[in-house]
């Protein structure tokens, strides 16, 4: 008797898994699928992640989430409440998604480029220019991601990958995540031409200290 086909977010999910893999291994991580219960801490109780990284250091878990929405938020709530007081254990969530900037091809930046970059956004923030600051500081956290990852001719990344990428791989702490991620949807809507969406300088601020938290972690 054959063995009932998978559903499309099923198979979805074991193939982004294996992306994740890859990606983790490349970091020195072992990574595990749906880990058994003597592979978890204690503390977690019943929880089980859809995965886990483990090396040296540091101890990822990890959720994987077709889209985010108010129902998954408050699922999430729950789940990182058991995190709080670990601090050798990280819950990275993860959320499934097409990437449709597939042609094009970007060259890597230097630490020092990127940088450099960074005080002019600083210059443009101090001289009122929130929006161009606010674009322009997300276009460096792509560039340092790209700079970490060491690609030649790195692929382009959806803002949300972006974060979730640097998050998952350690770059950028869970708390600075949560606090850059409700910032997409601003940067999206300035750059599809919302002439009314004006960043503020704290907004502006704490996309450059992700940008300068993944580059000192990847230094470190």
């Amino acid at each position: 008797m054959t063995a009932p086909a998978r559903s499309w977010p099923e198979e979805a999910e074991r193939e982004f898994l294996a992306g994740l893999r890859a990606q983790y291994v490349d970091q020195g991580f072992t990574f595990v699928v749906d880990p058994r219960p003597d592979d978890l801490p204690a503390f977690l109780g019943s929880y089980r992640p859809d995965a886990i990284a483990k090396k040296p250091g540091a101890n990822i878990a990890i959720e994987v989430k077709q889209r985010p929405s108010p129902a998954t938020e408050w699922s999430l709530t729950r789940i990182r409440r058991l995190f709080e007081g670990h601090p050798d254990w990280q819950l990275v969530v993860t959320y499934i998604g097409s990437d449709p900037l597939k042609t094009l091809t970007i060259p890597v930046s230097s630490t020092a480029d990127i940088r450099r970059r960074a005080e002019e956004v600083r210059t443009l923030e101090i001289h009122g220019q929130q929006q161009a600051a606010f674009v322009m500081a997300w276009s460096l956290l792509e560039a340092a991601l790209h700079r970490i990852e060491s690609e030649k001719g790195a692929r382009p990344r959806t803002p949300g990958t972006v974060v979730q990428t640097l998050a998952m791989l350690g770059y950028i702490d869970p708390a600075l995540e949560q606090r850059v991620r409700p910032l997409i949807d601003l940067r999206n809507r300035i750059v599809h031409g919302d002439l009314h969406a004006e960043p503020s300088p704290y907004d502006v601020h704490l996309v450059l200290s992700a940008v300068e938290q993944a580059l000192a972690n990847d230094a470190s």
